[in-house]
């Protein structure tokens, strides 16, 4: 009788199956798996992107006494974006046709301003004017210039002034690749001409200021080099700009890689993407497999990816990694 207690009393020692294997998940037929599948030690996300291919539409440049008027170019397609120069004497700031929005306006000694504008055209996209302020006469000069495949949105931008014969653009960092570069002059007196390396937009002059645009493929990412136009002889003030406009983001995607789990038996691994505590997409793959590729993501983004390793209906613990998508 005391050996059959004693037997009794030791079976009653032992953990219960369900305490030695506790699961991660409420399913009973989870119960045994959870501390016997292990997860994936470590997983990354890699943001995908690709980009559409940018194209020069035209370019055209006019002059005139307050206000100015430049056309379109021709060829201008709905969706383009458009880039505006208007180069005049003094600082004053400008009034703009609707939907003509400012990116910079740089002013060199008080006597020649650079303004530079940017607008997504519109189906039939009329002329842009460009107004002093009521009260102020004086001649203007600029140019408008089309390009598709462009982000619809501000470009990136900066100048800088002096004087002198030669003129330098600033130098500008981009973060993606197949950009467009566009270098924007103006003098108050002689005519620079376009940078080496680049392809002249337009030169124009009018009786107060000249300006010159040009324009060059950036592959990137890294710094955009700076150019320098050389007006032989000349002492007067000058302005240099530079615009980089960004290709249109077509596909955002990723890239997911995660080291094997431990617990080789098991079958593969399961994923989930998550938007806000919603799962938007599931997935799985046999074990051998250690990366997968997701697609149709949103540009500026933040998905959460779920990775777990499974056998049957067994399930390990989830690996996670978060990924805000900037394309």
């Amino acid at each position: 009788m005391v050996v059959v207690l004693g037997l009794l009393a030791a079976v009653l020692a032992l953990p219960t199956v369900h305490a030695a294997f506790s699961a991660t998940t409420s399913t009973p037929g989870n119960s045994l798996a959870a501390d016997r599948l292990s997860p994936p030690p470590a997983l990354s996300a890699t943001q995908t992107c690709s980009y559409a291919t940018t194209a020069l539409r035209g370019a055209l440049a006019s002059t005139a006494s307050t206000p100015l008027a430049l056309g379109v170019p021709t060829a201008t397609q709905p969706g383009d974006v458009l880039v505006a120069q208007v180069a005049y004497d003094g600082t004053s700031p400008l009034t703009a046709s609707s939907g003509w929005q400012l990116v910079r306006a740089d002013s060199s000694g008080g006597v020649v301003t650079s303004a530079v504008y940017w607008k997504v055209a519109a189906a039939s996209e009329p002329a842009a004017t460009f107004a002093r302020p009521n009260g102020e006469v004086g001649d203007m000069v600029g140019g408008i210039v089309a390009y598709r495949g462009v982000r619809p949105g501000a470009p990136v931008a900066d100048g800088q002034t002096g004087s002198g014969a030669t003129a330098t653009t600033p130098a500008l960092t981009t973060q993606v690749p197949g950009v467009v570069v566009v270098h924007l002059l103006a003098r108050n007196a002689g005519h620079p001409p376009a940078p080496s390396g680049t392809g002249q937009l337009w030169t124009l002059g009018s009786d107060s200021e000249t300006v010159t645009a040009a324009d060059e493929p950036f592959a990137g990412p890294g710094t955009v080099p700076q150019r320098s136009s050389t007006t032989s002889g000349a002492t007067t003030a000058w302005t240099a700009q530079t615009v980089v406009l960004r290709p249109a983001v077509q596909h955002v995607g990723a890239t997911l890689s995660w080291t094997a789990s431990p617990s080789t038996w098991a079958e593969g691994y399961r994923g989930e993407r998550v938007v806000g505590g919603v799962v938007q997409a599931t997935s799985a793959v046999p074990y051998g497999t250690t990366t997968a590729a997701d697609a149709g993501l949103a540009n500026g983004t933040t998905y959460t990816y779920r990775v777990r390793a499974y056998r049957g209906s067994w399930v390990s613990a989830d690996v996670t990694r978060t990924l805000t998508t900037s394309c």
